[in-house]
């Protein structure tokens, strides 16, 4: 699959597969952290819009997880459907271990799984 197509989905860690993003205590307040957890088919915060809102073409992609868009860049990665999520400044979400409510941070753009992340279509 290309660059995911705009839509709902749950993004899911390549590294540790029964990890998605997740809005830590399900708020959607300012500041509210983004970790990895454990799936729950019935978590509405787990849920991510996709909408390509900066580039024509389809190679650009904002991630909305609260009322505000965070606009990060979706980048295909070697293998087809995995990808990196990049924030503006380059570097990439990574989820260094597969324990609930790890944060999800930002590092320097590598080729590790922890950076890897799967697009599942709601």
């Amino acid at each position: 699959m290309p660059i995911p197509i705009p839509g709902t989905y749950r993004i899911r860690s390549l590294m540790f597969p029964n990890q998605m993003f997740d809005l830590i205590g399900g708020g959607v307040a300012p500041n509210t952290p983004v970790a990895g957890h454990h799936n729950n088919n019935d978590s509405q915060n787990m849920l991510w819009t996709v909408q390509v809102v900066d580039q024509p073409t389809g190679l650009g992609a904002g991630v909305v997880g609260s009322p505000d868009i965070a606009l990060m860049t979706i980048q295909q990665r070697p293998n087809l459907g995995e990808y990196w999520i990049l924030a503006a400044n380059g570097q990439a979400c990574a989820l260094v271990n597969g324990d609930d409510n790890t944060p999800v941070i930002l590092e320097d753009q590598v080729d590790g799984n922890c950076q890897g992340w799967i697009f599942c279509p709601v």
